[in-house]
């Protein structure tokens, strides 16, 4: 037979009902804010070590690109060579002229002390690859995206710097010699490598010496356009590091020419 006990406790009213859930309510609440205030505070966090290393970034890219501006110096070789071969005279259907060695090394658009380095954009790229970017202030994200944009229009100068110096330095192999007991003063603005360049003769037909001196000419302007390149980096840069937000509508109202290669001396 069984026997049947009355509850212990008393039943349960409506109000301890809604007393109960609003306890459990609260307490789901209590738990989600905490939650959220650990991933802001976390979010914090890496919002400000992503800025620190994007600003450590730009000050090491500013001293890359002061260095890599010293490019300059190679133009007025290339202004020397177009000049050359667009003036000399035809003999016996070839023209010869005489030139120091060409600045650049093969394969690179420097020289042997003269060394081109591509500023960094690891931070910028391994911070969208891991989606930190919405981390940052809209305007400060505009602001690396411009400068993104601006390598990689830097990126396209330095290849065309690069294709005019492998196709010179082909020319080279082509069509100069060394010219006996002879050195051009050109100093390190045509080559860093001794203070007087090794002269070489060139000898080629006219078609060729009008191909070189085009191709002498376009390279010069590809190296005034990376330079140009290079300055524009430079003042995104330091806007950065600033904490500018607001430089494109500063620089869509500068003055361009500052960032364009002064008149180089003539050749003496």
């Amino acid at each position: 037979m069984l026997d049947v006990h009355p509850p212990h406790n008393p039943t349960h009213t409506w109000r301890d009902f809604f007393i109960h859930i609003a306890t459990i309510v609260v307490g789901l609440i209590i738990a989600v804010a905490l939650e959220q205030t650990v991933e802001a505070l976390h979010r914090h966090h890496e919002r400000v070590d992503l800025q620190a290393d994007l600003r450590a970034e730009a000050v090491n890219n500013r001293d890359i690109i002061a260095r890599n501006l010293n490019t300059r110096t190679l133009e007025p070789w290339f202004e020397q060579a177009a000049q050359a071969a667009d003036t000399a005279t035809p003999t016996d259907g070839k023209v010869h002229f005489v030139l120091p060695a060409p600045p650049c090394l093969p394969g690179s658009v420097g020289t042997s002390t003269l060394r081109y380095f591509a500023p960094s954009q690891a931070v910028w790229t391994t911070a969208k690859e891991s989606a930190l970017v919405p981390l940052l202030p809209v305007e400060q994200a505009r602001m690396y995206g411009r400068l993104a944009h601006n390598y990689e229009l830097l990126a396209d100068s330095r290849e065309s710097v690069y294709r005019g110096c492998n196709a010179i330095a082909s020319m080279q192999q082509r069509f100069a010699h060394p010219t006996p007991n002879s050195t051009t003063p050109g100093g390190p603005a045509l080559n860093s490598t001794t203070p007087d360049s090794p002269a070489l003769t060139w000898t080629m037909t006219p078609a060729q010496a009008d191909r070189f001196a085009q191709t002498a000419a376009e390279t010069r302007n590809a190296i005034q356009g990376l330079c140009f390149r290079l300055r524009w980096s430079d003042i995104y840069e330091q806007a950065l590091i600033n904490g500018e937000v607001k430089a494109d509508e500063r620089m869509m109202k500068i003055n361009q020419q500052r960032f364009e290669d002064p008149p180089a001396p003539p050749t003496p």
